[in-house]
């Protein structure tokens, strides 16, 4: 299918250049090519960094550079890189992450083909030399039943995402960076904003995850944090007052355990099936 399309990225200096490329490889494997590649540069970059992404800009000249004098964080980082993407079809790519050769292709197809505006996938969550495999995150195929799941939490894959630019702005384009849900507040108001759901039925998306990034989904401050923003969800109309009581008593449950009990616990929920 043969329909121009832009990838949006964005990168900071504490990302590791190795993984940076293996992302860029995969990115020039898909079966479907983009027309244009929006990075935005959250804050200045490392000399390794900026070389990795000279070399690639350079050999495939389809870069488009929003640069940030700091560091924003993702949700506003990722709201200035929609900006400036010159498409209305828009997927999404972490600069850790890789996918199989015919992402592109197969999310395009139901996203253009169907009555959609954002198509994600399954995501295969891997080890941080993406070696082993530490779950499979199955997520529902049709619009209702991913409502449903968007109650208690995220619904889709974020980074292995495609949508349609039109649909992201009129739900307000990405807002938080400071709430940790950048990409569930997005989901939230674009569901409200009658925004049409689909994920393909099966893993398009590899995520590489350490066991720092497991650790910080715990603690008080990030508790704290996530209590206030399911209030907000409840205020705008989206949680039940259900909702509400039964996500905060969970969370509270969650982030307060011991680090290790917690991991074992979020693998769990990864690799339930929905």
């Amino acid at each position: 299918m043969k329909v121009a399309f832009s990838v949006l990225m964005s990168i900071y200096r504490k990302e590791r250049p190795d993984w940076l490329r293996e992302a860029m490889e995969s990115i020039f494997s898909q079966s479907a090519q983009p027309s244009e590649i929006v990075m935005v540069k959250d804050g200045p970059l490392t000399e390794e960094l900026e070389a990795v992404i000279d070399e690639y800009s350079s050999r495939y000249p389809i870069f488009k550079f929003v640069v940030n004098e700091m560091n924003l964080g993702l949700g506003l980082a990722l709201q200035r890189g929609l900006l400036a993407c010159s498409n209305e079809y828009v997927a999404r790519m972490d600069t850790d992450d890789t996918m199989p050769v015919d992402r592109f292709e197969k999310q395009l197809s139901a996203l253009v083909e169907g009555d959609n505006d954002l198509v994600s996938c399954w995501s295969t969550i891997l080890t941080e030399d993406m070696q082993t495999t530490v779950a499979v995150k199955q997520r529902p195929e049709h619009h209702e039943d991913i409502v449903k799941l968007a109650k208690r939490r995220s619904p889709v894959c974020h980074a292995g995402s495609f949508f349609r630019k039109s649909a992201v702005l009129n739900a307000g384009n990405y807002q938080h960076s400071n709430s940790f849900y950048e990409d569930y507040d997005l989901w939230i108001r674009m569901i409200m904003s009658g925004a049409r759901f689909y994920n393909v039925q099966e893993s398009l998306y590899n995520v590489r995850t350490t066991e720092g990034q497991i650790k910080r989904r715990g603690g008080f401050n990030y508790l704290k944090v996530e209590l206030s923003t399911f209030r907000r969800y409840y205020k705008m109309g989206f949680y039940s007052l259900k909702d509400l009581f039964l996500n905060s008593a969970i969370r509270i449950v969650v982030r307060l355990m011991p680090g290790g009990l917690r991991k074992s616990f979020l693998v769990k929920i990864w690799n339930f099936k929905k």
